[in-house]
């Protein structure tokens, strides 16, 4: 299939999302040739998408460390994802802080929102490059496997929500924040811009929509 047919583009797909959690179910280093047979794909393929979570900041390669002769093999880590825990705390304490009857906590929510994302954006690694590519990277650290869908416009596909059991007690405000982290993480000199977030598009998927900046 061409690349103008399948607008999928070679972001958070869901082979690379599969390496990514496999490696982070098992929580230990493995070589290219477990990781590939575990996904059941090529070991180039394998390699070429350890490399890009790599650059994304959310896989480690390291040396085998051996005692026998012969030279040691590459292993491939996840990232502890601490930050997982952490976000999902934040989230919960600033659900609570606009829980109640505020009429306007949706808008508030959204604002503290944009705050967090903008912070979190000025502590993003340089690599990977762009604007997309890192709200990517970030929205995965979250907890998601985000797929990028090239479009035009384009669109991020976020499953599962890490946040689900919040997003029952609260689906505005959660919602709301979601969408205002997604904003912040926006870089002024990308085209384009956040057009919206369509939560549970299904049971299992929220999309994020976006639409080319105005001249």
């Amino acid at each position: 299939m061409t690349s103008e047919a399948n607008p999928r583009v070679r972001g958070f797909g869901p082979s690379r999302a599969e390496v990514l959690e496999y490696l982070r179910g098992t929580g230990v280093a493995e070589p290219v040739a477990a990781i590939a047979r575990a996904v059941g794909l090529h070991e180039n393929t394998t390699r070429f998408h350890l490399d890009a979570l790599i650059e994304a900041g959310l896989v480690q390669r390291e040396a085998e460390g051996r005692q026998r002769p012969g030279r040691p093999r590459v292993l491939y880590r996840a990232d502890p994802v601490p930050t997982q825990t952490h976000y999902q705390d934040l989230a919960a304490a600033m659900v609570r802080h606009f829980a109640g009857p505020m009429e306007d906590r949706g808008s508030r929510a959204e604002e503290a929102g944009v705050a967090w994302g903008s912070e979190l954006l000025a502590e993003l690694p340089l690599e990977p490059a762009g604007t997309m590519p890192r709200l990517v990277a970030c929205l995965a650290r979250m907890g998601y496997q985000p797929e990028f869908v090239a479009g035009p416009p384009p669109t991020i596909e976020l499953r599962p929500c890490p946040y689900a059991a919040l997003a029952d007690e609260d689906p505005d405000t959660v919602c709301r924040l979601h969408l205002g982290v997604i904003r912040g993480l926006m870089d002024d000199k990308d085209p384009w811009e956040v057009a919206g977030l369509e939560p549970y598009a299904t049971p299992e998927l929220c999309i994020v929509r976006f639409t080319e900046k105005s001249s």
